[in-house]
């Protein structure tokens, strides 16, 4: 006898399952040799080689993914293979059946455990451009100062006493 089960607890796809019209995706037949770029996220089912530039934009590599490029994007999940290196301005995600077999330079990574991850990881914010107020102060100074100094008539302390001094500028 079937049993009925109640409203609302029928098996729903997982948010990874379905798929928005604003996401590309790469199905699980496709193998693409070259350079990949454009103004969307991707999901990952197939087989690439090349480059990827997504810049502003995410890609999911998933289970059965198999990626072998350079990879430029905002935030990677992992759950395939990739063998290349990833530089993100967001975060790179390593799920516990995902493989990396390259370089990392993103502000923030996540690899659990299980999961497999040979390269290195550069944890720098990969910024386009900086604002003012980001930039650390420099120093700058008059043509008059970097030269030699000059003459005062004044006779310097020419001692070490371990102290440093400090002088207004």
């Amino acid at each position: 006898m079937a049993k009925h089960k109640p409203k609302g607890t029928e098996h729903t796809n997982s948010p990874e399952e379905v798929i928005p019209s604003n996401i590309a995706r790469f199905g699980p037949s496709l193998f693409l040799k070259g350079e990949l770029s454009g103004e969307e996220d991707l999901v990952i089912d197939g087989k690439f080689q090349g480059k990827i530039n997504l810049e502003n934009h995410n890609v999911l590599v998933r289970v059965g993914g198999n990626v072998k490029a350079d990879i430029h994007v905002n935030s990677i999940t992992i759950k395939g293979s990739v063998k290349g290196n990833i530089y993100a301005s967001g975060k790179v995600f390593i799920s516990e059946e995902g493989q990396l077999h390259g370089d990392i330079n993103a502000p923030t990574i996540s690899i659990m455990d299980g999961a497999r991850f040979k390269g290195s990881v550069i944890m720098d914010k990969i910024a386009k451009s900086v604002s003012p107020l980001e930039k650390e102060p420099e120093l700058q100074f008059s043509k008059e100062e970097a030269e030699e100094p000059k003459e005062t008539g004044k006779e310097e302390d020419t001692k070490d006493d371990s102290s440093l001094k400090f002088r207004d500028l």
